[in-house]
């Protein structure tokens, strides 16, 4: 299962990347996009221009022209608008965005390369996950059953230059989603990214209490055991019941008692509980 997810993310990095270039069609463009514009015909006016704070770019002929709001091709049809008639006959305008710098997202917490990404196109949690790596496991970058990635959204007019971490944010601006039901494509999960939306990957751990030799949280592993938990502990003390370990496990929004094997798997979150022996 790990592989096919893992060939999954493999294939939604190449799609990304074949992303930036598709970036078209329903991109708006903003302040501080930087934008190549020619005029077929007429390479002196071939230029590069940047998109103002005010959401303007100043061509010649046509002088100050509003582009936040437009997508390419409604920037071009302005320009060919502006310099028709007076300056040029039946003029053609082709405009390259060179720099996305006003849409962006953050990908940020337990993936392979957190970071800034612009928003050049629609896309959904999933992919914006597998454009920073994937979700990382340990050293290994790698999806893990049982991840999840919390989606804090920017408020109206909020400043967009740094990511929001989760932990102060209100729960009206966070959308909880389960990666390996986005992964599986239900639309309440694999949501979509809005600009300036923070994706955190919180790591994945387990905690393992009682009587084991160094108690505490730990990082979760794919395929990891009961036993598997308590060697990373340190093993059991001279005090503790092996028969009678239980895992703490929350579901639902409550917390539940289960009777386990030492060769039973465990899940993200999961607290191992070795009782003490009274015998």
């Amino acid at each position: 299962m790990a592989r096919k997810i893992l060939g999954f993310f493999l294939i939604l990095n190449f799609l990304g990347l074949l992303g930036l270039v598709w970036a078209g069609e329903d991109y708006r463009l903003g302040p501080e996009d930087e934008l190549e514009i020619r005029v077929w015909s007429h390479e002196d006016l071939t230029r590069k221009v940047r998109v103002g704070l005010k959401g303007t770019i100043t061509f010649p002929f046509v002088g100050e022209v509003k582009a936040q709001g437009l997508t390419v091709q409604e920037l071009q049809g302005a320009l060919e608008h502006g310099l028709g008639g007076k300056y040029i006959i039946d003029p053609h305008v082709t405009i390259t965005v060179t720099e996305y710098k006003s849409q962006k997202y953050f990908v940020v917490g337990n993936v392979g390369k957190p970071g800034t990404y612009p928003l050049t196109k629609p896309i959904k949690v999933v992919e914006a996950i597998s454009q920073a790596g994937g979700v990382s496991s340990g050293s290994a970058a790698k999806p893990v059953s049982g991840a999840v990635a919390i989606i804090v959204r920017a408020l109206p007019g909020e400043k967009l230059d740094q990511p929001k971490m989760p932990d102060r944010i209100p729960a009206s601006q966070k959308i909880t989603v389960s990666i390996s039901l986005a992964l599986a494509g239900d639309p309440q999960h694999n949501v979509e990214i809005k600009n300036g939306d923070t994706v955190f990957v919180p790591s994945l751990t387990f905690y393992v209490s009682g009587e084991v030799k160094k108690p505490g949280r730990y990082p979760y592993e794919e395929n990891m055991t009961v036993l598997m938990g308590v060697t990373v502990a340190e093993g059991f003390t001279d005090k503790a019941s092996a028969r009678g370990v239980y895992i703490l496990r929350e579901e639902t929004g409550s917390k539940t008692q289960v009777k386990v094997k030492l060769s039973d798997m465990i899940k993200p979150g999961d607290n191992i509980v070795v009782p003490e022996s009274f015998f």
